[in-house]
């Protein structure tokens, strides 16, 4: 752990300085938007590289990632999240956590399982971006064996309750801005990994 850094491009520098020293992969919360306070993706640049910022999700648009070299003559990779903490989860189990688990030799990508549901109201979400809408699985009254999802609160970016209540996400595509209830979707499970 390396702290709580300022808004400060010469803190967080050091700061990443010193944990690339330390580890094989850094996660960073905060500081990759578009803002004047926000330098992660900038200092990633400036000690390695920045080989991804942004991506067309909802939540969680402003991801950075690349890697820094270190003195030992090996590299640590670099993960700049979103600060508004429902992004922040939300890219963690789509890019950070795929990887830990390639780097620990874990078989599979994302460590979660992955099911179909209806959805049991409809969902508006931002045309072009693929949404992740936290969600409460039900058995599907109108269907034997199959799921309902259900949201599982308001889906903004700063709404933890909605995540502390949800055992999945569900995945709405990118194209269009509606789905309308009873849409199929895959839901990522929340409340089971697999091994």
């Amino acid at each position: 752990r390396l702290g709580i850094a300022p808004d400060d491009r010469e803190v967080v520098r050091e700061r990443l300085l010193e944990g690339i020293l330390a580890a094989d992969l850094l996660v960073v919360s905060g500081g990759v938007s578009v803002g004047a306070h926000d330098h992660v993706k900038d200092v990633f640049q400036e000690i390695g590289s920045l080989d991804l910022w942004r991506v067309a999700i909802q939540p969680g648009k402003p991801l950075a990632y690349g890697s820094a070299p270190r003195p030992d003559g090996g590299y640590c990779l670099l993960f700049g999240l979103p600060g508004n903490p429902v992004s922040s989860f939300v890219t963690f189990e789509l890019f950070v956590r795929p990887v830990l688990r390639r780097l620990r030799g874990e078989a599979g990508d994302e460590g979660r399982q992955v099911v179909r549901a209806r959805l049991a109201e409809p969902v508006h979400k931002s045309a072009g971006r693929r949404a992740f809408i936290r969600v409460r699985l039900e058995p599907d009254p109108q269907h034997a064996g199959g799921l309902l999802a259900r949201l599982a609160g308001a889906q903004g970016s700063h709404v933890l309750s909605a995540l502390a209540q949800a055992d999945g996400l569900a995945i709405i595509p990118e194209a269009g801005t509606d789905a309308p209830a009873g849409t199929e979707v895959e839901v990522i499970r929340l409340d089971i990994e697999v091994a």
